[in-house]
């Protein structure tokens, strides 16, 4: 009788919870779909669950414009203890984000680099790190779980990948997951983590998934554990986050059930190409040694112009330029984070500090692998294989000797890049010749410290001389001799330099400290139709929507 009557309630709170959930879901947006229409073509979530019990969330969306403007697109988040890491678009250009969380709704607001008109496509990436995620698994004791909720939204999503990596050393077999894992991986791009993964299509305007994943609770340093003193089989209802769940009982409960492994034919560390890299960050992702990587950063500051080179013997002795020596730059030549880590290691003599190139290319290494996170490493490595030689490509096809000297110019860095940059410096050149300019402060580097014969070894090259066009053998033969001695005699000693870069790079990075807001809700036993349903608490989330303009037309 007892059975008989709480279920009865269920149906009846069921109903409620039901027309609550479409008004409070009505209301998380202003919809005006006369002016804005879009398509969700795919939505890419990867979860990092931290052995501090906070969670890294990535979001990669791709949205297509179908009628009006678009100017910014909401993303909802989990719970109100978030923090916004950053956001960028596939070009790798940085987006502006706000949060917008009001009341219990969660979300960020990201703001596209430009409004996109009809017919066009934007695609970005967005990473927060959520507190409160990680909740006690009353039905499996011993464990802790995650119960998590994408991103909904009211049209139809094309494609949907969810992954979850969890914390070092939790084993498959000690794994459970509701619904049944997609598949389940050990990645080695996740310093050998387990990565749960599922995948759906076209998924229903305002259709909610959740995945589950409950693990032993040793592999986590803190987790949330429901409140006492509540009577949660009558009460039925847990409001969270700004979305309302239904209390299942009995039949509702589905059991965890693991699946036998199988070779994954997609990955979510595989979302695409990570473009955006500058020459010197591809620089690490292609392997270089570090004295070439260092050797491309000293050109990358020759090219502005922020330093001059003295010597070149027995090491290189550099001058740096006045407006540069506060190691900022300036408003009209801005230095990148590896510049400003180069100009730090060069000492008062003009020497450099070894020990602090060598920091400058840790952090080098540790930005691009940030940088990489959840995406395919193969792919992004092939990419920019091309960028270089769509680089070559535009000095080989330039018409005259000028425009491929400008062109070579143009596209230094990523020419030094390649492996085959004298053969192939001289093969373009061969029966060209190659034009200076005085202001190529990289080319004289080269002409003054290495050509055999030099007609002019300036100080500085800042006069108006302007030599005669040179052979473009000379010149292939010069430069192939300057970036090899440039990266022998950059450090004193090349075996200790690189020896102290080589440790491989920690995939797992250590989590942004979460604004602890005051939980919205306390986790039920039966609170989730699953066994985990001690993580319900964890479910929550909010749904997206996208904007025309700050203040009013959102679809």
């Amino acid at each position: 009788m007892v059975v008989k009557r709480t279920v009865s309630a269920v149906i009846i709170i069921s109903l409620i919870a039901a027309f609550l959930l479409s008004l409070s879901s009505s209301s998380l947006m202003v919809v005006e779909a006369s002016e804005v229409e879009y398509r969700l073509n795919y939505e890419y979530a990867k979860l990092w669950v931290n052995q501090d019990g906070t969670v890294d969330l990535m979001y990669v969306i791709s949205i297509t414009c179908i009628k009006g403007k678009i100017t910014y697109v909401k993303v909802g988040q989990p719970t109100g203890d978030f923090t916004i890491g950053e956001a960028t678009d596939e070009e790798g250009r940085s987006l502006r984000v706000t949060d917008v969380s009001d009341g219990e709704y969660y979300g960020v607001k990201v703001y596209l680099y430009t409004p996109l008109e009809t017919g066009e496509t934007a695609v970005f990436t967005l990473t927060t790190n959520v507190g409160r995620m990680v909740w006690e698994d009353e039905g499996n004791p011993g464990n802790v779980g995650v119960l998590f909720i994408p991103c909904w939204w009211d049209v139809t999503v094309g494609e949907l990948k969810v992954a979850v990596v969890l914390p070092e050393g939790v084993a498959k077999e000690n794994v459970k997951c509701t619904p049944d894992w997609d598949n389940a991986y050990i990645d080695p791009e996740e310093a050998g983590r387990l990565v749960v993964y599922w995948e759906r299509t076209n998924l229903k305007p305002n259709e909610k998934l959740s995945f589950g994943v409950s693990f032993p609770k040793e592999y986590v340093s803190r987790y949330e554990t429901r409140g006492k003193g509540v009577d949660w089989w009558t009460v039925g209802v847990t409001v969270f986050g700004g979305l309302i769940f239904i209390v299942g009982v009995g039949s509702v409960l589905h059991t965890f059930r693991k699946r036998r492994y199988v070779r994954p034919t997609m990955l979510m560390e595989a979302l695409g190409v990570r473009r955006g890299l500058t020459a010197v960050e591809a620089s690490y992702l292609l392997d270089l040694p570090p004295t070439k990587i260092v050797t491309e950063i000293l050109y990358s500051l020759l090219k502005k112009k922020a330093v001059w080179v003295t010597a070149t013997k027995p090491t290189l002795r550099l001058t740096v330029m006045k407006e540069f020596r506060d190691k900022t730059g300036t408003h009209q030549v801005p230095l990148r984070y590896y510049e400003k880590s180069f100009l730090k290691a060069v000492k008062r003599d003009g020497t450099l500090d070894e020990a602090k190139l060598a920091e400058t290319i840790n952090l080098i290494r540790d930005t691009v692998e940030d940088k990489l996170r959840g995406y395919c490493r193969k792919d992004t490595i092939a990419y920019y294989r091309k960028v270089v030689a769509e680089a070559w490509k535009q000095v080989e096809q330039a018409g005259t000797p000028e425009l491929a000297s400008k062109a070579y110019d143009e596209n230094l860095l990523w020419i030094l890049l390649d492996e085959d940059l004298d053969s192939k410096t001289g093969k373009t050149f061969k029966d060209k010749t190659f034009n200076p300019a005085i202001d190529w402060w990289w080319y004289w580097y080269i002409y003054t410290h290495y050509h055999p014969h030099p007609q002019y070894k300036p100080k500085l090259p800042t006069t108006t001389i302007q030599l005669p066009p040179i052979p473009g053998s000379d010149f292939a033969n010069t430069i192939a001799t300057a970036i090899e001695n440039t990266a022998n005699n950059i450090v004193s000693d090349i075996e200790k330099f690189t020896n102290s870069v080589l440790p491989p790079p920690k995939t797992e990075r250590t989590s942004r400290n979460p604004a602890h807001h005051k939980a919205s809700c306390v986790c039920a036993c039966a609170a989730c139709a699953c066994v985990c349903a001690c993580v319900s608490c964890a479910c929550a989330c909010a749904s997206g929507g996208v904007g025309s303009n700050v203040d009013n037309t959102e679809a």
